[in-house]
């Protein structure tokens, strides 16, 4: 009966596997948004508890709100990317990593140089300057890694998961960069 169904264990308790499977085919840009907000929160908090012992909630704050607008942006960008280079094959992944590293790459490292320390300190000048200090050494240092890492995403992760990948990687790179 349908009251024996409503009831029924196996309905109440879904998977929670399943669950998280259905909020990313149903909902896409908010799931993306939620797991790069919680990564790069938690990277950050990682990074304040572990090195500076002293944590810095707008610091949080902004990081996380960059990591929940990243996600659904992520979203788009791998979207694109698969469609103008389909496939997992090795000329596909080449063309995929170059668009990436010359077009995404740039646009994070803005994200995280001009953009963060405006959003902290609400001073242009000062993330002008934070920009032009960092920005270069930072995209020119972080190449070799994304490539490797990216090079995994495009070859192995389902387009879908592409995001939740990339910010999990993301988790530790934060860390790294932090410090």
């Amino acid at each position: 009966s349908a009251l024996k169904r409503s009831f029924s264990t196996r309905n109440t308790f879904s998977s929670p596997t399943n669950k998280i499977k259905r909020l990313f085919n149903d909902r896409p840009l908010l799931s993306n948004g939620l797991i790069g907000g919680f990564f790069m929160c938690t990277g950050v908090l990682t990074q304040q508890v572990y090195f500076d012992s002293n944590i810095k909630w707008k610091e949080v704050i902004t990081f996380s709100s960059l990591g929940f607008a990243l996600g659904p942006a992520g979203v788009y960008w791998y979207r694109w990317l698969e469609k103008k280079f389909p496939g997992t094959g090795l000329l596909a992944i080449i063309k995929k990593l170059i668009i990436d590293e010359f077009v995404w790459g740039p646009l994070t490292v803005v994200s995280i140089f001009y953009v963060l320390p405006f959003f902290e300190t609400l001073d242009h000048q000062y993330a002008i300057n934070e920009f032009k200090q960092k920005f270069l050494n930072a995209w020119i240092g972080s190449a070799g890694f994304w490539l490797l890492f990216q090079s995994f995403n495009f070859r192995f992760v389902p387009l879908k998961y592409r995001v939740v990948y990339l910010m999990a990687v993301e988790f530790f790179y934060d860390i790294v960069i932090a410090v």
